[in-house]
């Protein structure tokens, strides 16, 4: 303990105690004015660092808010400007593949520079239509009507059953109520082309009518005659494969496979318009021809 009160520490607690005990008797007898100067000279720089600090500190927290709104507002420009960006990328592949088909048509246009074309894909198949119907892109706004031929650079597809504004539904050749009046393009026979489940099925359609004795062989070309209006004349359908007998009839018909598969089609046109369209429908508006 004695070692304690003759410390170094302990002279200079005696010495502030006392320094504080000469102040604040002074500022007694002065009224206090002293001690408070004494107090406000050691506050004062400790007021002014806080005050600057909390200067600093709004400061920073406006520039923060400031930051965070100029970010928000670019980065919505940002989203506006990828969606913008995203929508002329889907026109451009539009456009790239509108270019393509049409591009494979050319020859055909350059032939029968009356036809009118119109592009269009498929966007659907009915999983439960052995037919294999089939809906496209296209509607009424792009001047597709009933009854228009599909078909693509290598041949016949159907031909338009349905129609609505953006959209129009396909009956294929592989459908019964598709009745197409159609010729062997080596010897010119004549017959009826549609099909039934069984060929379907196969993906095959038939050349029908056919007499006893028919010249019709393997591996003939069979095409529309363009007879019955809807479809235009020399399209092409399919190859001939055999010739067999009609159950129940004297005549004949022969197997067809067709130059489109019809199962795995995407990319297609519209026949809007031809010459001789539409013609001698009525004489024969259950056929397809």
């Amino acid at each position: 303990m004695k070692a304690f009160f003759r410390s170094k520490n302990f002279i200079v607690f005696i010495g502030v105690i006392c320094a504080l005990t000469a102040v604040i008797i002074y500022s007694s007898c002065t009224g206090g004015a002293a001690f408070s100067n004494i107090f406000g000279a050691v506050i004062s720089p400790m007021q002014k660092a806080a005050a600057a600090a909390a200067n600093n500190a709004q400061a920073s927290l406006s520039q923060a808010t400031r930051s965070y709104e100029e970010l928000a507002a670019e980065n919505q420009q940002l989203k506006q400007q990828i969606s913008e960006l995203n929508q002329q990328l889907v026109e451009f592949y539009q456009y790239k593949q509108e270019n393509a088909q049409l591009k494979n048509y050319l020859g055909l246009k350059e032939s029968n520079p009356d036809y009118q074309f119109v592009s269009a894909s498929v966007i659907n198949r009915d999983p439960n239509n052995a037919y294999y119907t089939l809906t496209l892109d296209q509607g009424s706004s792009a001047g597709v009507k009933v009854n228009d031929p599909v078909i693509t650079d290598q041949g016949v597809v159907g031909w338009v059953s349905n129609v609505s504004a953006m959209y129009c539904e396909i009956t294929t050749i592989l459908s019964p109520s598709t009745n197409i009046s159609a010729t062997d393009k080596v010897n010119r026979e004549s017959g009826i082309v549609s099909s039934n489940a069984q060929l379907a099925d196969q993906g095959l359609v038939k050349l029908g009518l056919l007499e006893a004795g028919t010249a019709v062989q393997a591996g003939d070309i069979i095409v529309t005659s363009g007879i019955g209006g809807r479809f235009p004349k020399d399209l092409m359908i399919g190859t001939a494969l055999e010739v067999r007998p009609e159950e129940g009839d004297v005549s004949l018909y022969a197997t067809v496979e067709p130059f489109v598969d019809i199962k795995t089609v995407r990319d297609v046109v519209i026949i809007t318009g031809f010459h001789g369209q539409g013609e001698v429908m009525d004489s024969v508006s259950s056929d397809g021809g």
